[in-house]
């Protein structure tokens, strides 16, 4: 364990109080040079392309043939794609306020020559346009902290609530708030030390918008709905995730084969970011499907 993490801990262990979040400034990622970036970070080998390959195998752990899921801020549509790509016999729907986002997601998805996956422009804290019950599957990743306030994140999952079949499949992830600043600085260096600084400040606006572990908690409560589990990376709450339990039924061999494909073209270092990910959740009681 490096000695910056070790200062993240003792932070976390000994700080009473948690810092207060600071909303995101640009709640709505429009920006052509903010796409462009964000859009580079899920291409291959990118800062966040481990850890959609990581999502993409825990959701397609979780979905069926024939399965409708929505997945709520999908910005550009990298990791839908790959879920999309993986799941051919599954229907998706991705979500997000921000036009320029959807339109890198849409342009994408017809390169990849995908006619499973469409994009909508929607509120997903409300979820209007979708009924009741319409939804087998609602996933998310690193979307929710760019919600406005505490209260549009129980709107949000008041609105998962209701368009997610009884028995369906919920898979969220997203950041959860340290205890300090200085905590988050810490992670905010190691990042530094690889990523530009524009991943890098953005990194450290995101955790700042994060919000607490005992809000996804509550939220899960109020659902109602047998099953849900929160889990966190050790450590420090880091990263979160809202699932529900993986599925006895094994990986269809056609998933295991893309995601070791694709695994194979990361670099060392950023297979060791996503095995990193992998043990931190495992550790806070999240198994891999792999």
């Amino acid at each position: 364990m490096s000695v910056a993490i070790v200062r993240a801990v003792l932070h976390e262990a000994f700080k009473g109080r948690r810092a207060d979040r600071i909303p995101e400034t640009e709640l709505v990622m429009n920006a052509s040079q903010t796409v462009a970036d964000y859009s580079s970070c899920g291409d291959q080998d990118g800062a966040l392309y481990g850890p959609y390959l990581y999502n993409a195998l825990q959701v397609s752990a979780r979905l069926k043939e024939g399965d409708k899921v929505i997945d709520l801020g999908c910005g550009s549509g990298r990791l839908l794609n790959i879920i999309a790509q993986w799941n051919p016999a599954v229907e998706f729907i991705g979500v997000d306020l921000a036009p320029a986002m959807l339109d890198a997601a849409r342009q994408q998805a017809s390169k990849l020559g995908l006619g499973n996956v469409t994009y909508r422009s929607g509120d997903f804290s409300t979820l209007d346009d979708f009924e009741t019950s319409s939804a087998d599957a609602v996933i998310s990743s690193m979307a929710l902290h760019h919600l406005p306030d505490r209260s549009a994140l129980t709107r949000c999952f008041s609105a998962i609530g209701r368009v997610l079949r009884a028995d369906g499949t919920l898979y969220l992830m997203d950041f959860g708030r340290l205890r300090s600043m200085e905590a988050i600085e810490v992670f905010v260096s190691l990042v530094a030390r690889t990523e530009s600084t524009a991943l890098s400040e953005d990194y450290r606006a995101s955790l700042k918008a994060a919000f607490l572990p005992t809000d996804f908690a509550d939220e899960v409560v109020k659902l109602d709905r047998v099953g849900i589990e929160l889990h966190r990376t050790i450590i420090a709450p880091l990263v979160i995730v809202v699932s529900t339990p993986l599925p006895s039924t094994p990986l269809r061999p056609s998933v295991v084969t893309a995601y070791r494909r694709a695994v194979q073209t990361l670099s060392r270092s950023r297979q060791s970011e996503l095995n990193q990910l992998r043990l931190f959740l495992k550790l806070g009681g999240l198994a891999a499907p792999l």
